[in-house]
Formats: C-alpha cells, sequence, structure tokens
C-alpha cells in the first residue's frame, strides 16, 4: 500500500505535491497533543495547564478545511467546529484548522480557536490584518450557533493563531499577540466592560536544528514542520527534547509530509538543471555553434539540442 501511494505521489506535479503537503501540514497541527502545546503557550488562558489537560480539554474532533458554514444556517455540530464561512455579497473564508476549547478554570468558558500554517511570511499583504479578519469572521459567524441577538452577553473569544515558516531573521522563533484594550482617552472609567473578545497570535518559526531556548513552542514546532528533517530525526527529537510521543495517525503525516517535500525539492532542482542546459544551449547556438557540436560539447542527445533550437526559432519569428 506505501508503495503504490509513492508512486502515486511521484506522478503528480509540483503543484499537486504543494497542495498535499499543506493538507498533510494541516492533518499534523490538528493532532490534540501539538494543539495542546500551541495553546499552553501561546495564550493565557492556558499557561498554567498540563498539557494533558488542555488537551481534554478540546471539544470533539477539530475540522480541517471541510465544512460549509453559512451564519445563521449552521449544520448540527458533532464534532469540530466548521472551517468555511460564507456571508453574501463578502466571499468565502476557508480555515485551516478551527475548534472549540474549555478554558481549566471553575467556570468552564468556551473559546473557539482558529489555527493557521502559512509557508510565505509576506503573501503581499501584512498577515496580522488577516488574522484580525479571521477572527471578526468567527464572531459574526456565531449569530445562532453560539448566542441569539440581541444577547450579545453569549459572545465566545476568539483566537486565530497563525503559525509562520520561512520568517526573516529579525521574525525568528517569536510569539506575538495582538488584543483589545481599553484606552483611556479622558477620565479612569471604573466599570467593567466585556472587550476582551479577540485575539490574533503570530509564532514565527526558526531552525529545527538551531533551538532558540527562548520558547518550547517555537523549537518543537520547527522541528514539526521542517522539510529538511527526515521522518525518524523528527520523531526522536520530537520525544528525546519535548517528551512526545508519535501518534500512529501523526507519525503518517509526518511521513507523508516527509516524502513530499524531498519529492517537491528534487523536482525543483531537476528544473533547475533542465532551465540551465537549455540556458547554456541557446548560448551555444547564439554562437554559431552546430547542433552536433553542441552534443558534443555538452555530452547530450542530438534531439535534445533539436529541441531546444526548435523552439529558439519561435520565438524569434
Amino acid at each position: 500500500m506505501k508503495r503504490q501511494k509513492n508512486a502515486l505521489l511521484n506522478q503528480i506535479g509540483i503543484a499537486g505535491k504543494n497542495i498535499q503537503y499543506d493538507e498533510q501540514v494541516k492533518r499534523v497541527l490538528s493532532d490534540k497533543i501539538i494543539l495542546a502545546w500551541i495553546l499552553k503557550y501561546s495564550i493565557h488562558e492556558f499557561k498554567n495547564s498540563f498539557i494533558e489537560e488542555i488537551e481534554r480539554a478540546i471539544e470533539g474532533t477539530p475540522e480541517i478545511s471541510v465544512v460549509p458554514v453559512y451564519p445563521g444556517k449552521t449544520p448540527e455540530m458533532i464534532t469540530g467546529m466548521a472551517t468555511e464561512d460564507k456571508i453574501p455579497n463578502e466571499g468565502e473564508v476557508r480555515y485551516d484548522i478551527r475548534f472549540a476549547v474549555f478554558t481549566p478554570a471553575k467556570e468552564r468558558v468556551k473559546l473557539i480557536v482558529n489555527i493557521e500554517a502559512q509557508k510565505k511570511y509576506y503573501p503581499g499583504y501584512d498577515l496580522v490584518t488577516r488574522a484580525i479578519f479571521y477572527c471578526a469572521r468567527m464572531l459574526s459567524s456565531q449569530v445562532d450557533t453560539e448566542f441569539s441577538l440581541p444577547d450579545y452577553d453569549g459572545i465566545k473569544k476568539v483566537y486565530s493563531i497563525w503559525i509562520c515558516m520561512n520568517v526573516p531573521d529579525y521574525a525568528k522563533n517569536t510569539i506575538t499577540g495582538y488584543r483589545i484594550q481599553p484606552e483611556y482617552i479622558c477620565g479612569e472609567f471604573k466599570g467593567k466592560a466585556r472587550y476582551d473578545l479577540l485575539s490574533a497570535v503570530m509564532i514565527c518559526l526558526g531552525n529545527a536544528r538551531e533551538t532558540s531556548g527562548d520558547n518550547p513552542l517555537t523549537d518543537m514546532l520547527s522541528v514539526l514542520l521542517s522539510d529538511k528533517m527526515g521522518i525518524d530525526e523528527k520523531e526522536t527529537c520530537l520525544h528525546d527534547n519535548f517528551g512526545i510521543e508519535t501518534s500512529v495517525e501523526m507519525k503518517e503525516g509526518l511521513t507523508t509530509m516527509c516524502n513530499l517535500s524531498y519529492g517537491i525539492a528534487e523536482e525543483a532542482e531537476q528544473k533547475g538543471r533542465e532551465e540551465g542546459r537549455e540556458k547554456l544551449i541557446l548560448q551555444c547556438l547564439q554562437s554559431g555553434k552546430t547542433c552536433e557540436q553542441i552534443a558534443a560539447f555538452i555530452g547530450i542527445s542530438l534531439d535534445e539540442v533539436r529541441d531546444v533550437e526548435k523552439k529558439f526559432l519561435q520565438t524569434t519569428k
């Protein structure tokens, strides 16, 4: 079965492999022990809780980019949370992972959490603004699912947590939270107000083989999501350094991630070699060498040289 799966992976292109890789990243991150680590070290409600305690507090099975939800028309939620919000004339948002969790306090408070895995640190806009937008959507989509208008007190607090890979040096091994805070513009208000309803958290990873020591979460996630470490090395590191036992499901996800990342790298390298060879052939053609001379000089077939020559002549017509 594993050979058939690997053979199938070898037949799909780089774009397809990237999609498959992204899906495996989401599945690995949705493992409850990984979610518990993320919650403990990135949001204040769980900083004094044990990992096992947080793991038990996660409601149902987190949903991964699959379930459509319409505010006010939410289907029965048996497990997990919906991962897609759609509002008329406002487009559609699909969350990587979304789930509910209860705080360990005596009065158990329900939180709604979204986890996003982001490979590109600057996709043309500020990621923090997108994270805040996701928070806003998670708040508005609670109408008639978590509370009914006009009882706004029933709104549940939301978190959008972004795990950022391939970040610049200035951002590596950092965790930054963005939330609403009061500003006393005139006088100091002595009453109570429930303003702490949304928070965006940016987790920026570092080098998997260079632990920062600042926060165990960035070190652990850097290992978990590394595209330069094999499955055995990851499994050993997760166990020895972080006390994480990989479940069968997590190991399958990590194995597929490793196979895919190596496949993407190999295809990219092969593509680079092919483009470099084609460039050399064009330079030789432009210098006046014959196809036969070029084939002998580079050590490739005459047909390959003629194919490049044909493309070159077509573009110069």
